[in-house]
């Protein structure tokens, strides 16, 4: 289950291997090693990986379907996320810069 979360992970971050490899600091093959499932990843690059895609050690393992701890955000939040991370690129721009804007307005104490 964990090589499909993260090979998951990093096709949605259109990353290569060889880049989340960097982050690791370890060389490609090995990370494909722990994607195909063919060895296990250690506790610390689990966190390394969690903290770098945003979601759970939980969901990166396989133990739970949620990204998110539960009590790390609300259901609405959790739904726009996964909106979000359906959309393309250029959507994500325009929604980030849309979010940007109404943080900035008055009404939100700016």
């Amino acid at each position: 289950m964990m090589g499909m979360r993260i090979k998951q992970l990093r096709l949605e971050h259109r990353l290569r291997q060889a880049d989340v490899a960097r982050v690791l600091s370890v060389t490609p093959e090995a990370y494909s090693m722990w994607e195909n499932g063919a060895r296990q990843m250690s506790i610390a690059n689990l966190i390394v990986l969690a903290r770098y895609y945003g979601v759970s050690l939980e969901y990166l393992t396989g133990v739970s379907p949620e990204r998110k701890a539960a009590a790390d955000l609300s259901a609405d939040e959790n739904a726009l996320l996964e909106w979000y991370g359906k959309l393309d690129e250029a959507d994500k721009g325009l929604v980030a810069a849309m979010a940007r804007n109404l943080a900035g307005n008055r009404k939100y104490g700016k």
